[in-house]
């Protein structure tokens, strides 16, 4: 007779067992559980006078540049006593953020000359911000990349005629055949909220 209760005595005891391993065994499923997210990343694609960016910076040189009418000088060249200008568009219409740009300039090749650069703008009068030496820097915001807008950045450059500095303008004016080139970088990035451009301060010895 005694034989007869053993499974019922046994079943509590194996039922609470199979629910604790159960639990422990849901657990370790959840704790090694990987999520995925059908989230899409932001797109990050720029155009710079038409070119798209191969990365976050590109670099290029600019060899036209808009220089003022002289009966001296042949139309489309430079020389002593010239001045001028290029623009630089930046198009963000394929990213899916704010960007910020930085477009530096390498001006060593004129170092032994009179050549420098004039001002920089953007023809909108959009903010635009002297970040470095030669570098200069913008924001475009998210709303107004989705509202289709470029920023255009008029850059003016000046050749003074310095008695001082004549044959290195000579030189200059015979390698380049009255063609100035610039090497130039523009680098995009994101632009977080609250994010600000640090002015460029020259130093005093400057």
């Amino acid at each position: 007779m005694k034989k007869k209760y053993w499974p019922i005595v046994l079943l509590p005891i194996f039922l609470i067992f199979t629910t604790f391993y159960i639990k422990f065994t849901y657990g370790l499923f959840e704790s090694n559980k990987t999520y995925t997210t059908s989230t899409p990343v932001a797109r990050w694609s720029v155009k710079v006078n038409d070119d798209t960016l191969s990365g976050d910076t590109s670099s290029f040189t600019i060899d036209r540049v808009n220089w003022s009418t002289s009966t001296n000088v042949k139309e489309g060249k430079a020389a002593p006593g010239s001045s001028g200008y290029f623009d630089i568009e930046i198009d963000p219409s394929g990213a899916d953020t704010s960007v910020r740009y930085d477009i530096t300039f390498d001006f060593s090749v004129f170092e032994d000359t009179s050549f420098t650069l004039d001002r920089v703008i953007e023809i909108d009068d959009k903010p635009i911000v002297r970040s470095g030496e030669y570098t200069y820097s913008g924001i475009i915001n998210l709303e107004d990349i989705e509202d289709g807008d470029t920023d255009t950045i008029r850059v003016y450059v000046l050749w003074p005629n310095v008695e001082e500095n004549n044959a290195s303008d000579t030189e200059i004016s015979k390698s380049q055949n009255g063609i100035f080139r610039i090497p130039t970088e523009v680098s995009i990035t994101q632009h977080f909220d609250g994010e600000t451009i640090t002015p460029y301060v020259e130093d005093d010895d400057d």
